[in-house]
């Protein structure tokens, strides 16, 4: 008898923790049901908040028509606050189409023009790299030389060359990380201080040179410091004495927080207070990293890049080849092929782009040779994954220019 009650006890007992194991077990399902349709959620919105609209041009519509479209397409996601910028497009030589949309900075103080000169930040390396072409022709350096032959202090990696640094092939370690694992204030980084940095700590190289592509801001920056040593003039003096006064481009610059002059026509980037569901402007602009260049640092316009196109076009700076090799993708020790050349990423039809994103500055520059063409995507807004064709997930405004220009 009591064999029975306690069985029947332990039974009853052993239902209730059955019963409660699986209310436990339904709770559980029902909590990650819970977090998995707020992670959709919240994923959904954000890739909301990124795309911008399709820009749709009728095929037969005319060549008027279809700029008008690409006006009022520009004004709708700049009215969205999408974008805050200048597109400029021009082909065979013309411009058929330059408009600016918003202000120069978080105040609303001045409308933008295509005189406004923007932060380029990574379409700056383009320059950098012309600049060691520029030595080249000179025959001041080799692509092949070892960078310790110009720098002594870097003697460490002693396989690294110039070509290496210029197709992001080095296997240097980043340079902002470097720094904030070495530094614990907010002195403003230099050139000199990132050289001591990799002379001093040897970081180790992420890859045998040569062996890999992986993207290296260390790369341009090194570039900068080695056409600094060879000229014997700041990297300012060299990129304004040998590119942009020979070109007439008066409203570009070397600047960062190092700079006696600002530019001209200087626009200052800017975000949304809640980031990508808008809000209040506020200021997004240089920060303690800025006082390096190469990588970065250069200003221009939407009007002088215009100016530059058509100079590498002609060959004005150096022969067209003698820039040939800008647009050849580098070879990896084992023969494969990267999508980089010197300061452009090249595409499959042999087009080149290259894109930026730095603080409150996107930007966005695409060359079709064979065709003549180009688009000039200049933003202040935080916007890059908007702006540059790397956004495709997003309908970028890149993306879409790219495939309204080919159906021109």
């Amino acid at each position: 008898m009591v064999d029975f009650i306690w069985a029947k006890s332990h039974r009853c007992l052993l239902g209730k923790c059955l019963a409660f194991e699986c209310g436990m077990e339904s709770i559980i399902k029902k909590m990650i049901i819970f977090i998995a349709i707020i992670f959709i959620a919240v994923l959904v919105s954000i890739v909301q908040a990124l795309r911008i609209p399709l820009l749709d041009v009728p095929s037969n519509a005319s060549t008027g028509q279809k700029l008008q479209a690409l006006d009022e397409w520009l004004e709708l996601i700049h009215t969205k606050e999408k974008f805050n910028g200048v597109v400029l497009l021009s082909k065979q030589g013309d411009v058929i189409f330059s408009k600016s949309y918003g202000f120069n900075d978080a105040n609303g103080h001045n409308q933008l023009t295509d005189h406004s000169a923007f932060n380029l930040a990574s379409v700056s390396k383009q320059f950098t790299a012309m600049g060691v072409v520029i030595l080249n022709q000179q025959s001041q350096i080799e692509y092949g030389d070892k960078i310790s032959k110009y720098i002594p202090e870097l003697s460490y990696y002693k396989e690294v060359t110039i070509q290496h640094l210029l197709h992001h092939t080095s296997g240097l370690p980043d340079y902002m990380m470097l720094a904030e694992s070495n530094r614990n204030d907010a002195r403003t980084f230099t050139i000199a201080e990132m050289v001591s940095l990799y002379g001093d700590k040897h970081p180790k190289l992420n890859f045998a040179p040569g062996s890999k592509f992986q993207y290296s801001n260390a790369g341009y920056v090194l570039l900068a410091e080695i056409i600094e040593r060879v000229s014997g003039h700041s990297f300012q003096q060299f990129m304004t004495s040998h590119i942009f006064e020979p070109l007439r481009m008066n409203d570009t610059q070397v600047f960062n927080l190092l700079s006696e002059v600002e530019p001209e026509n200087r626009v200052r980037g800017f975000k949304y207070k809640y980031g990508l569901f808008g809000g209040p402007k506020v200021v997004n602009d240089l920060n303690y990293f800025d006082g390096v260049a190469g990588d970065g640092g250069i200003y221009s316009s939407a009007h002088d890049l215009n100016i530059w196109h058509q100079a590498l076009s002609q060959g004005v700076l150096v022969s067209n080849e003698a820039y040939r090799s800008a647009y050849v993708p580098a070879q990896l020790n084992d023969g494969s092929k990267t999508k980089y050349g010197f300061g452009w990423f090249v595409n499959e039809d042999k087009s080149v782009e290259h894109g930026g994103g730095w603080q409150g500055f996107s930007s966005f520059l695409y060359r079709n040779m064979e065709q003549d063409e180009l688009i000039v995507i200049l933003d202040n807004s935080s916007n890059t994954l908007r702006v540059n064709s790397i956004g495709s997930r997003f309908n970028s405004i890149g993306l879409n220019l790219k495939k309204f220009m080919a159906a021109l």
